[in-house]
């Protein structure tokens, strides 16, 4: 990946221990933008494309997708997420693009985008009834990989495993759930769908996000489940594509390193928002976060940022 974007490789920090349906608005590109708009190919690195849109940018490196917020300037894109920004400048001649920041990357324009710029949700299995020696089988499997989740963030000596065990266990999940389903609270309990939602939250896997969405709200809003863990994964999931979030779970670090609460899609709402799914005010989740870290303000971030 080009270095400008190095920078947001790493994801957010929440206070919890831790796919919505995108309504873009008709928002024009900007005139300095009209000629970056579209599907770019690097002349260097094979598998590597951007896709510029009107408010977000779409980067495919290695077979990962990830987005970011984008504003445009003359001459100048800026890409933002996680609370962080990098601009690079732009230059585009004969259907060459030249972006530079430390160093100079060329694209080449791709008149089809390749299907890997396309966000899918991974393909979840029927939900039919599963016997109750194997419900009762995983429940506890689910239990043990959560107290596994656990264990490697919070003592300090096993932190080094955490990328390993986050991905066997979205392999494990993406495998289970293409089989029978999610895991569902009527089916397999509270306890077992709120393990299944915390390996989704540590996953970064985007399809799976996407997958999980769906039915953790039908479960939160059929008084199954806490409505947070749905407020907790709507919101990352949002801003992992490029977006704003909607009830304010995700904290993030500004420049300086301050914690800020990443863009919103409507400040003004965000409490009447997270009332309709029974969570507690914004205003006491970032007293508890400021409780949690050492007495720092949460400052919001400009949402226009």
């Amino acid at each position: 990946m080009c270095k400008f974007l190095a920078v947001f490789c790493c994801v957010a920090s929440v206070v919890w221990a831790e796919a919505p349906k995108p309504e873009p608005a008709a928002h024009a590109m900007p005139a300095s933008a009209k000629d970056l708009a579209g599907c770019w190919k690097s002349k260097e690195t094979d598998g590597y494309y951007l896709l510029f849109e009107p408010q977000r940018a779409r980067v495919l490196t290695q077979g990962r997708l990830q987005f970011f917020r984008v504003k445009y300037e003359p001459g100048k894109v800026l890409f933002k997420a996680h609370g962080q920004t990098s601009a690079a400048t732009f230059e585009i001649d004969g259907g060459v693009l030249t972006l530079k920041n430390d160093q100079a990357e060329v694209f080449t324009r791709e008149a089809k985008p390749p299907d890997a710029l396309e966000l899918k949700p991974w393909p979840l299995g029927e939900a039919g009834k599963v016997p109750l020696a194997r419900v009762k089988a995983l429940q506890e499997d689910f239990q043990a990989r959560q107290k596994e989740d656990q264990a490697v963030r919070t003592d300090p000596a096993r932190r080094g495993e955490m990328g390993k065990v986050d991905a066997e266990n979205t392999a494990y999940l993406k495998k289970l759930i293409g089989e029978i389903g999610w895991i569902d609270a009527t089916r397999f309990g509270a306890q077992a769908s709120d393990a299944a939602f915390l390996i989704v939250q540590h996953s970064g896997d985007l399809p799976l996000m996407m997958a999980a969405i769906g039915p953790i709200e039908k479960d939160v809003k059929a008084g199954r489940l806490d409505g947070q863990n749905y407020a907790l994964l709507y919101d990352r999931l949002k801003l992992y594509m490029g977006e704003k979030q909607k009830y304010g779970s995700q904290i993030g670090q500004d420049a300086t390193g301050a914690p800020v609460v990443l863009p919103l899609e409507d400040r003004a709402r965000v409490e009447a928002f997270r009332r309709e799914i029974g969570i507690f005010p914004l205003s006491q989740y970032l007293a508890m976060f400021k409780q949690m870290n050492g007495g720092k303000d949460v400052k919001f971030q400009a949402d226009d940022e």
